[in-house]
C-alpha cells in the first residue's frame, strides 16, 4: 500500500466566494505576460511559490456550524486524516470557527505557513501521513 503525505490548513472566510477566489487559480495568470509578482493564485501567494499544480490539491468551503466530521468526510482519504486533524485542532483550541479546508501533496508547497488578516484565517495544521 502506497503512502501519501499531506499538508492541511483549517480556516475560516467571510463566504464561499472570497474562499474560492482566494485558493483558484488566476486565470490571467496564462494569458498575461510572466512577471516576478504574478502568481497562480492568492493561496499559492500566500505561501511564497509562484505555480503548482493545482492536480496535487483538495480544497474545500463547508458549513461552519457542522462538526469536522460532517464538514469533511467527503474528502478523499478522509477516513485517515480526518481522526489525526480532529486531535490537532483540538490541540490547537481554535477560538473561530472553521469553514475551509486546503490540503496539498507535501511536495507541492516547499515551505507552509499559516495567513491571517481582517478577512480570513487560513491556519496551516501541519503533515499528516496517510494510506492511499
Amino acid at each position: 500500500m502506497d503512502k501519501e503525505t499531506s499538508h492541511f490548513w483549517l480556516g475560516y472566510f467571510k463566504n464561499e466566494e472570497d474562499f474560492y477566489d482566494f485558493v483558484e487559480e488566476d486565470e490571467s495568470y496564462y494569458v498575461e505576460e510572466e512577471t516576478e509578482d504574478q502568481y497562480i493564485s492568492k493561496f499559492a501567494e500566500s505561501q511564497n511559490i509562484k505555480w503548482f499544480d493545482d492536480d496535487f490539491m483538495e480544497y474545500g468551503f463547508e458549513d461552519e456550524s457542522l462538526g469536522i466530521y460532517e464538514k469533511f468526510s467527503e474528502y478523499s482519504y478522509a477516513d485517515q486524516w480526518l481522526p489525526v486533524l480532529e486531535r490537532k485542532l483540538n490541540e490547537l483550541g481554535l477560538d473561530t470557527p472553521v469553514n475551509a479546508i486546503i490540503f496539498t501533496s507535501r511536495f507541492v508547497i516547499p515551505n507552509p505557513v499559516s495567513v491571517e488578516n481582517d478577512d480570513f484565517f487560513l491556519h496551516y495544521m501541519g503533515e499528516i501521513e496517510f494510506d492511499i
